[in-house]
């Protein structure tokens, strides 16, 4: 049997892992990434991560590294292009550098493409030929499952959900659109729409961190909101009700078999996913559409490393 190495390369963490072709996990190594630090103190992390992890086997034959990362990339050539996470980063050639490394096909693709493979193959989506994932946190990525494939588009840049304009009259986002759905829905903007509400007057428990200095967030107000706190809910409510556009928009599009959320919005549970659910009720086009399950992601923080070892695996088993 061989054996791959996952990479999960993320704004703060580095992460490997060494797993069969069935997808279980032999060993694991991290350490913080210090993007901050720029190019090549984080590529030299990542070297030395992979090593740990391939450090001392015998007997066993390892047939690639997949990589996970933040994109925008190109997964045909392995280019990471411009990660807004990554400062330095500009047109890398991650896959070349460590196939020199390391001497083994490697395999890159953009962290949420990768994740959606993994909820598919071990996760929320098992037994599903057609998924839409969704990871709601900083920012809104996702990736879409299309006949038991992941959908990569002509550039390697298919299934950005976060960057589809769900409200015309919204505020501009970073990546130049506007009324993003990352800018209506993802954490910062729950964080946002609750501070608004309070300089308007309304009353919130939240108020004392935001008197006392501390930045508020979307973590913050999703405690205050499963406690009852007017503003709070009315933040997350708004975050949902776009949610349920987006979600929507992706379930007249792709037809999926389930919609999977994850990231840390989808910790707010039934207040985030029973308004998504209620708008896809209401207004999709069909019978069928209308009971699409919107359900949890299953794979916590392995969902990064799971998705490297599945997309290696893929690449590997086509070859």
């Amino acid at each position: 049997m061989g054996y791959v190495v996952g990479v999960d390369l993320g704004g703060t963490q580095i992460r490997a892992c060494l797993a069969d072709m069935k997808g279980s996990i032999l060993c694991e190594a991290r350490q913080p990434t210090l993007a901050k630090e720029g190019l090549q103190p984080v590529l030299q992390r990542m070297k030395e991560t992979i090593a740990q992890v391939l450090h001392g086997i015998s007997g066993i034959e390892v047939l690639g590294i997949g990589v996970g990362s933040p994109g925008p990339l190109d997964p045909r050539t392995g280019v990471v292009i411009a990660p807004p996470n990554l400062p330095g980063w500009r047109n890398v050639p991650l896959r070349e550098i460590l196939s020199q490394e390391f001497g083994l096909p490697v395999y890159v693709n953009n962290d949420a493409n990768v994740a959606a493979l993994a909820e598919q193959r071990f996760g929320a989506g098992r037994g599903c030929s057609d998924i839409v994932y969704l990871t709601i946190s900083t920012g809104i990525g996702g990736g879409v499952i299309s006949s038991g494939q992941l959908l990569l588009g002509a550039h390697g840049l298919a299934g950005e959900p976060g960057h589809t304009t769900v409200e015309p009259a919204g505020p501009r986002c970073n990546c130049g659109n506007v009324g993003c759905l990352e800018m209506m829905a993802a954490g910062p903007a729950i964080a946002r729409h609750a501070l608004d509400l309070m300089q308007q007057g309304q009353h919130s428990t939240l108020w004392a961190v935001v008197q006392g200095g501390m930045e508020l967030t979307a973590e913050m107000v999703g405690r205050a909101a499963q406690e009852g706190d007017d503003v709070a809910l009315q933040a997350v409510a708004r975050a949902a009700h776009y949610l349920g556009i987006g979600v929507l928009n992706l379930i007249h599009i792709f037809d999926p078999d389930r919609v999977i959320l994850g990231g840390g919005v989808s910790k707010l549970g039934s207040l985030l996913f029973d308004p998504v659910r209620a708008w896809v009720r209401e207004h999709a086009m069909t019978d069928l559409q209308r009971e699409t399950p919107v359900v949890p992601a299953a794979l916590g923080d392995q969902v990064g490393l799971l998705g490297a070892v599945a997309w290696a695996m893929d690449r590997i088993s086509s070859l």
